[in-house]
């Protein structure tokens, strides 16, 4: 599709870059813009919004104007990916806020949490692939408020803008109507547990579903052995004495050295399908990192060893990090060992100790 240069008044510009085929001499030209201090209107999935670069304290000014927004109302940042805003805007938030991430994000949902300095922050990572490949480029906090002028409606299109905000703006990035036409949904996750203070594209009902389903996970050394087995066993367990918890809980497993996509082991395939009917050959293991620590509510190791490793990934986890032997009647001081490597009946002893340990942990839950 042709591009589209469009003069108007106060030297404004229009361009359109097709999301279907990127130009990214246009994307460049928008990111300069920003960087720039000027005024810039781009395409979100929900409305249009205007861009301004947050560390620019005339083009936030400016934008305070168009918006007619007082000094102490603060604009939402938007990024390009939802690890910056985890890693380097919000500081440690509630695991529901981390599947929250997961789930909405890129995506119509604006969440409100503290910063590092103890300042309440809205963070949105846009999910329309032009605006994300402008706010890659731009690679510093960018404040998007809706492409409205106070009390009028939301602009769903290019057109809406430059009808309504055409003498305001410095350049509208044109990139077709917004697939929602409706604005994002904010949440703020200062209160307890949550406050919706504007139910948008995603409804409150999807944030409760996020927040009552627990994540629990099973940490072991590499995710082919005793964390699948405790995992699928504490599925079985609740499926047939408590399955009014089927929704309340997702299990997973993890290991602090798996090796990402490894299938289970043999030894624990054959033992689970013969002690518990459960075919488990479609598992894949997943290697332990940040965002699962932080996004999980309970947290259960196979060894003590585990457990450091978790706390020296992420030590806000503690409180949540629990010893799987401490389910154990024995009161034993180490962990379920290793069958890896060994005999088949070490394998039916760490089936056996995982087992007791899943029993009393169902009835804990």
């Amino acid at each position: 599709m042709a591009v589209i240069f469009c003069a108007a008044k106060n030297n404004m510009e229009k361009i359109f870059i097709d999301p279907q085929k990127i130009d990214f001499a246009l994307i460049g030209k928008a990111v300069d813009a920003i960087l720039n201090g000027m005024i810039v209107v781009l395409p979100t999935e929900t409305v249009y919004g205007l861009a301004a670069y947050a560390e620019n304290k005339d083009a936030v000014q400016r934008l305070a104007r168009i918006k007619n927004r007082p000094p102490d109302k603060p604009f939402a940042i938007v990024s390009d990916s939802w690890e910056k805003a985890r890693d380097y805007y919000f500081t440690v938030m509630p695991p529901f806020a981390y599947r929250l991430m997961e789930k909405f994000w890129p995506g119509p949902l604006t969440m409100i949490y503290y910063s590092d300095k103890d300042e309440k922050l809205g963070i949105r990572i846009p999910a329309h692939i032009v605006t994300n490949k402008i706010l890659k480029g731009v690679n510093a906090p960018v404040y998007l408020p809706s492409a409205n002028l106070s009390g009028k409606p939301e602009a769903a299109s290019a057109q809406e803008v430059e009808s309504g905000l055409g003498n305001l703006v410095d350049l509208i990035v044109d990139s077709g109507p917004s697939l929602y036409r409706q604005a994002s949904t904010v949440v703020d996750l200062t209160c307890n547990p949550f406050k919706i203070l504007r139910e948008g594209t995603i409804s409150e009902r999807e944030i409760v579903d996020v927040f009552i389903k627990k994540r629990v996970i099973f940490i072991c050394t590499g995710n082919t052995c005793r964390s699948p087995m405790a995992q699928f066993i504490l599925e079985k367990q609740i499926d047939e004495s408590k399955p009014y918890l089927r929704d309340r809980y997702e299990i997973i497993s993890a290991g602090v050295y798996a090796y990402e996509g490894s299938a289970a082991s043999s030894s624990i395939v054959s033992l689970l399908k013969e002690k518990e009917s459960m075919d488990i050959r479609g598992f894949r293991a997943t290697k332990l990192n940040r965002q699962l620590i932080l996004s999980s509510d309970l947290i259960f190791t196979m060894e003590d060893a585990h457990t450091d490793y978790v706390l020296k990934l992420e030590p806000t986890a503690e409180g949540r990090v629990f010893p799987l032997r401490k389910f154990l009647s024995d009161g034993r001081v180490i962990g379920v060992p290793d069958p890896i490597g060994k005999s088949q009946e070490h394998y039916e002893e760490a089936f056996d100790i995982i087992k007791e340990a899943i029993v009393e942990l169902k009835e804990w839950l």
